[in-house]
């Protein structure tokens, strides 16, 4: 009986860490092809990476802010993090289409003054939501992850495993996927690949119940 809690605890730890690896590789899928649709809308590529790296920076750290003490008090992190993962997920799915619709709004903004500032403040709103549900992770999943007596082991694992999920999704996206699937594509596959995740750790959890 031992063995086997055991068994389900190095269980759910893989797929955590490899869970927390995703949830970086497709933060910056979603930043690569987010910033294309901001391109279109801002007509610059320097304001769309600054409007989508403002947005990623804020909102990471008010997820972490915000989500820190709640980790702390949950009793399933894991499952926190599973609907975090599935979010993310849901986010990722409708994210282009609320892009699509932000032209026609900005069409009623044409010639008010600080018409950019506007154009920033909308994009803004569409981003912060998954940037702050990537953020939230953190503290989330180093409270279902990380053992006490071995603390600088196992954070520095799961640092190196999504500072690497996040370097294959810029690299992967930018070569590979898109050329090959397509922005829309290519979102829908990061979308698809955090859904699974959550797929993953509620099927661990309602096991784990068992």
């Amino acid at each position: 009986m031992g063995g086997n809690k055991i068994l389900k605890r190095d269980t759910l730890r893989i797929i955590l860490l490899f869970g927390f690896a995703i949830s970086g590789m497709t933060a910056l899928i979603y930043e690569v092809v987010w910033t294309r649709p901001l391109q279109l809308i801002f007509g610059s590529t320097i304001y769309a990476v600054s409007a989508m790296l403002t947005a990623l920076m804020i909102g990471f750290v008010l997820g972490a802010f915000l989500f820190r003490n709640l980790a702390d008090r949950s009793k399933n992190p894991a499952l926190l993090f599973a609907g975090l993962s599935f979010g993310i997920g849901a986010y990722g799915l409708i994210a282009l289409s609320l892009f699509k619709t932000l032209p026609s709004v900005y069409l009623y903004l044409l010639g008010v003054p600080g018409f950019q500032f506007f154009q920033f403040i909308l994009a803004f709103l569409v981003l912060i939501v998954p940037a702050t549900l990537f953020g939230a992770t953190w503290p989330v999943v180093n409270r279902a992850y990380v053992n006490l007596a071995e603390m600088g082991k196992d954070v520095g694992r799961l640092y190196s495993f999504n500072s690497f999920g996040s370097a294959a999704g810029s690299l992967g996206a930018g070569f590979l996927l898109i050329p090959w699937l397509g922005i829309t594509n290519t979102a829908l596959l990061a979308a698809s690949l955090n859904l699974f995740i959550a797929f993953l750790l509620f099927l661990s959890q309602k096991n784990e119940s068992k």
